[in-house]
C-alpha cells in the first residue's frame, strides 16, 4: 500500500504551468475552461527547430516556474518527460504534477527506430491538411467530431514535420524509469484506454514507481484535453485524488 498524498487545497489563484506534447505550441489547452476560470494558467512553448534536447525543454519550464513560483505542472504526452525532469531537478518549484497520457520510457521502440532513420529527412514544412483524417485515427477518440478535430489541427498547423521527427527521435535516448522513485511531489496520472499513441502500461508504470501517485483512466483517445469528459480543474479539486494513493 502506498502512503497517502500530503497535499493542501490549492488557492484559487494558484499558477498552472502547462507543458505541451510533441507539437510544442502550448495552444492545446483551449477546452479546459475551468482552469482559466479558477487558476492562473501559463503555457510553455518549445523552439520549433531540430536542435533542442529534453534538458533544454526542462530548462524552459524551470524558467517559467521561476517567474510564477511553485505551481501545478500539467503535462501531456511528450511533455510528461519534460515535467518529470523538472520535478527531479527542482521539486521546490512543483506543487503538484498532473501527467496525461505520458511515459518515462517510450515502449514502442520500432517506431522510434523508424523515426531515427527518416526524421532528419522530413521537410521543414507542416503536414498537408489532406492527411488530417488519417492522423486523426491515432490521436482522437470516437466522440470527437471532425469540426473539433480541425480546430486541434489548425492550432498546430504551423509545426514543421522535421520538428516532429526530431522530437520523436529524442525518445530513443529517454529512460527516466530508474529515477521515478526519487519524485516526491503529489502526482495524478491520467491514462486513456483508447490511446493509440502511448500504451496505458506506460502510465501504470509511472503510478507504480512514483511514491505519491494516483492513477485515473477514461475511455478517451490520446488527445484527451479536448474530450468533454476530461476536466483537469475538477481533478485538482477532487480530494480523493490527492488524499489516497492505494495502488494503481
Amino acid at each position: 500500500m502506498k502512503p497517502s498524498i500530503p497535499c493542501d487545497p490549492l488557492p484559487s489563484n494558484c499558477p498552472i504551468v502547462y507543458v505541451p506534447g510533441v507539437d510544442g505550441t502550448g495552444r492545446l489547452l483551449h477546452r479546459q475552461a475551468g482552469l482559466y476560470e479558477r487558476y492562473t494558467v501559463r503555457c510553455v512553448s518549445y523552439p520549433q527547430d531540430d536542435r533542442h534536447t529534453y534538458a533544454d525543454l526542462a530548462a524552459l519550464v524551470i524558467q517559467q516556474l521561476s517567474g510564477t513560483g511553485p505551481a501545478v505542472v500539467l503535462a501531456e504526452s511528450f511533455g510528461g518527460a519534460v515535467a518529470l525532469k523538472v520535478a527531479l531537478e527542482r521539486p521546490d518549484l512543483v506543487r503538484r504534477l498532473v501527467l496525461v497520457n505520458t511515459f518515462a520510457w517510450y515502449p514502442r521502440r520500432l517506431f522510434i527506430g523508424l523515426m531515427g532513420l527518416i526524421g532528419p529527412w522530413l521537410p521543414m514544412k507542416p503536414s498537408h491538411p489532406a492527411t488530417r483524417r488519417l492522423r486523426g485515427l491515432f490521436f482522437f477518440g470516437p466522440r470527437i467530431p471532425d469540426a473539433e478535430q480541425d480546430v486541434w489541427w489548425d492550432l498546430t498547423a504551423d509545426v514543421p514535420m522535421r520538428v516532429y521527427g526530431h522530437r520523436f527521435r529524442l525518445l530513443a535516448g529517454l529512460d527516466l524509469r530508474p529515477r521515478l522513485a526519487e519524485i516526491t511531489v503529489p502526482t495524478l496520472i491520467f491514462t486513456a484506454t483508447n490511446d493509440w499513441v502511448v500504451p496505458t502500461t506506460a502510465g501504470r508504470l509511472l503510478g507504480k514507481r512514483i511514491s505519491h501517485a494516483k492513477a485515473i483512466s477514461l475511455p478517451t483517445g490520446h488527445a484527451a484535453m479536448i474530450d468533454p469528459r476530461v476536466d483537469v480543474a475538477q481533478w485538482l479539486e477532487t480530494p480523493e485524488y490527492w488524499r489516497a494513493a492505494n495502488g494503481v
